[in-house]
């Protein structure tokens, strides 16, 4: 029993790009720890009093290629292709006392997703605006439990899992010079759906969603000529993870 969820959504570059412009953008993003829920899932008999405890990501990343249009002067909208891969871990309680840890790796898997990004520049080079983004992936997963009371090690493969986040992050920014620094919070969910595991006695149809879905970031971009940005971005309490964006506008 074990599940993953996507993460690291980050806003990169808090400007639009101006009606009518295309950029392409390479963004990155390291996640180094999310906090999990068990909602609910198939239980294989004898297991209707085990509760799934401390579940989260344990170190993960995607890697994206983004391609970016400017709808109009204020917003932009832009879709992304690419692959991530996760580690995950957490425990398995029954009656109050641990019995099981977890441990998965989900195999690098194709990411894809999309979203829009409005903002508008007031006087003195502030810029209020807000991102929203959604993203999917499915993986394969290889999962592996040791008995707290032995030491024994199971293993199996899950075959399907699918993961879908959502983000909305409402931001504040200021321009000084060729630099642009930003900070906002924001609002993220996911929903996965883990199935197909190869052992039919093993847990099937799981169902985890994020222990936090209020968060803050923060980041600054650099502007070169007006043609090139490179961003790096930092995301706390919902997530805590790293992100960084390198875009060229045509």
């Amino acid at each position: 029993m074990m599940t993953v969820p996507a993460g690291a959504a980050s806003v990169g570059d808090p400007e639009t790009q101006g009606q009518g412009k295309v950029s392409a953008a390479i963004d990155w993003s390291y996640i180094f720890d999310r906090k999990l829920n068990f909602v609910k899932a198939t239980r294989p008999p004898g297991h209707s009093i085990d509760e799934p405890l401390n579940f989260k990501i344990d170190g993960g990343y995607n890697l994206a290629g983004r391609a970016s249009y400017g709808l109009f002067e204020f917003m932009d909208v832009y879709i992304k292709l690419g692959v991530a891969q996760y580690n995950l871990k957490g425990d398995v309680f029954v009656r109050g006392k641990k019995t099981v840890e977890e441990k998965l790796r989900a195999r690098s898997a194709f990411l894809y997703g999309g979203g829009f990004k409005v903002a508008h520049e007031f006087k003195g080079g502030w810029i209020a605006g807000c991102d929203a983004q959604y993203l999917t992936s499915n993986h394969e997963m290889d999962f592996r439990a040791t008995s707290m009371a032995t030491g024994a090690l199971t293993s199996a493969k899950y075959y399907d899992c699918r993961i879908q986040e959502w983000h909305a992050a409402p931001y504040i920014a200021k321009k000084i010079e060729d630099l642009t620094l930003y900070a906002g919070g924001r609002y993220s969910d996911f929903r996965l759906n883990q199935r197909e595991p190869s052992d039919p006695r093993r847990w099937n149809d799981l169902i985890f969603d994020s222990d936090r879905n209020i968060g803050v970031f923060t980041g600054m971009a650099w502007n070169h000529k007006d043609r090139f940005k490179l961003s790096v971005e930092g995301a706390f309490i919902d997530e805590t993870s790293i992100s960084v964006s390198a875009a060229y506008r045509f």
